[in-house]
């Protein structure tokens, strides 16, 4: 793109980004870079969204756990770099705790029947296999969750784990949910590889969520941190606890409101959620549209971090409860991603889903006696180690893949990627469930899209069910 064409397509050489997680951060960066100026809006306090690492008094804990992995060497380069290649590269270790045993996340069958009684066991083997053989002879319908999860594994090990487990995460019965969210996310064995597997462990390579990842020294936010020291490096403005409060279309640009006052840009980049962006821009969309976005859900999410005496008594950096004496889905250890952040405090992190205005959305002092009660009954520690406790909250957490949200996110999707010089992406600006390494990959594509480079329809078609990498 020559001067003369940049000078026409930028008038103001003013370009907003919404939202200041890894996203718009990447997107900003490379825009920044192209010597455009970025303005970033971001509605909290601070940066990096879902992937930000809070501090309160001298206490530094990551909402939630991270691992940035990725199978793009460009994007492994590029975060490298940004951290002068303070990056810990570790083997992860995540557990199930169910029945008062645990078992190995990923779930593997021949673990399972390791692990469990003789008798569940011996029925959960019956159920896979009369599910796999007859998934043979009727291929299943998958017209939901349960049923794509039942006919790859059988009725046992859904009524044990993946039913209880997913309506926990989700609140609503799995067979209200797409099965887009099962071959995302769940890895099935084949018949021959559970049997060596069963009499062989070790044996088979079953696909399981990606072993190693990598994390920066001193917490995810690292990040979103350099990130952000780079935009404000090429002059670029990043203002926090700053919503839009309207979009209007221009001949040329945009025309936005944020708390009392306007400006104009050439572009907007948006990683806010698409629901939110949608509603922005009011009548800029149809009806129609803003009725499909209306539909679209997410899943909040209320973090207990517990501030410790002692480190918790075990290796895994997450582990998953899915039974319903524990309130939250899983929990947390951050001296097993970065031994370091116990200079901090040693600390647990404890997940709650739900939803925004929900009684566990407003909840502090009961998600905090039950995390206690949790990792008591778990065995990471004692009552008397608690010293403290922070409670954060994130509202749009997990997009909700419930039935038919395809089809409304697909329609909502298309109809922003008409817009003239405005492009959404991100996991809330796309509605996908992806990874970190996803997410500054869509910044940069979303960056070369407004420059005239390339499209993030392109290289992250929402038209498919196939996002996740591990």
């Amino acid at each position: 793109m020559d001067r003369h064409t940049e000078v026409a397509r930028f008038p103001r050489g003013r370009v907003a980004v919404l939202g200041a997680g890894l996203a718009g951060l990447s997107a900003a960066d490379i825009l920044g870079s192209r010597g455009l100026s970025v303005v970033v809006l971001e509605k909290s306090q601070s940066i990096g969204g879902l992937a930000g690492t809070v501090v309160k008094d001298g206490f530094h804990f990551d909402q939630g756990p991270h691992r940035f992995h990725t199978r793009n060497d460009a994007v492994l380069s590029r975060v490298s770099r940004l951290l002068e290649g303070e990056l810990l590269q570790l083997e992860r270790m995540s557990r199930i705790r169910l029945l008062d045993r645990y078992f190995l996340y990923p779930l593997s069958l021949s673990n399972v029947l390791k692990e469990m009684p003789l008798r569940a066991g011996a029925g959960m083997i019956g159920s896979y296999l009369w599910a796999r053989l007859r998934g043979i002879v009727a291929p299943p319908a998958d017209r939901n969750f349960e049923e794509w999860v039942v006919s790859r594994f059988g009725r046992r090990l859904y009524g044990i784990y993946f039913g209880p487990y997913t309506e926990k995460l989700w609140g609503c019965p799995p067979a209200n949910l797409s099965s887009d969210w099962a071959s995302q996310r769940i890895s099935v064995p084949s018949l021959f590889g559970l049997i060596r597997e069963t009499f062989s462990p070790g044996a088979t390579g079953a696909r399981s969520l990606v072993s190693t990842f990598h994390y920066p020294r001193g917490g995810i936010g690292r990040i979103a941190d350099a990130f952000a020291a780079r935009v404000r490096s090429y002059g670029g403005e990043i203002r926090t606890a700053c919503a839009p409060d309207s979009i209007s279309i221009l001949e040329d640009g945009y025309r936005i409101s944020a708390d009392g006052s306007e400006f104009e840009a050439d572009a907007i980049v948006s990683s806010i959620p698409v629901t939110e962006y949608t509603r922005l821009l009011g009548k800029v969309v149809t009806d129609e549209v803003r009725g499909a976005a209306s539909d679209l859900r997410f899943r909040a999410i209320v973090f207990v971090t517990l501030r410790l005496a002692t480190r918790a008594d075990a290796r895994d950096h997450w582990i998953y409860t899915p039974e319903g004496f524990y309130g939250f889905n899983r929990l947390s250890i951050p001296e097993n991603f970065d031994p370091e952040v116990s200079k901090s405090g040693c600390q647990v992190t404890f997940e709650f889903t739900c939803q925004d205005g929900d009684p566990t959305w407003v909840s502090s002092d009961t998600l905090v006696e039950e995390s206690v009660a949790g990792g008591v009954r778990l065995g990471l520690f004692s009552r008397g180690d608690v010293l403290g406790s922070v409670v954060t909250r994130q509202p749009c957490a997990y997009p909700i893949y419930d039935l038919g949200y395809d089809g409304r996110s697909g329609m909502v999707l298309d109809a922003l990627q008409a817009l003239p010089r405005s492009v959404t992406c991100g996991r809330q600006g796309l509605f996908r469930y992806n990874n970190m390494d996803h997410s500054i990959e869509m910044g940069e594509y979303a960056a070369l899209e407004v420059l005239g480079e390339g499209s993030v329809k392109e290289r992250f078609d929402w038209s498919r069910s196939t996002w996740a990498d591990g």
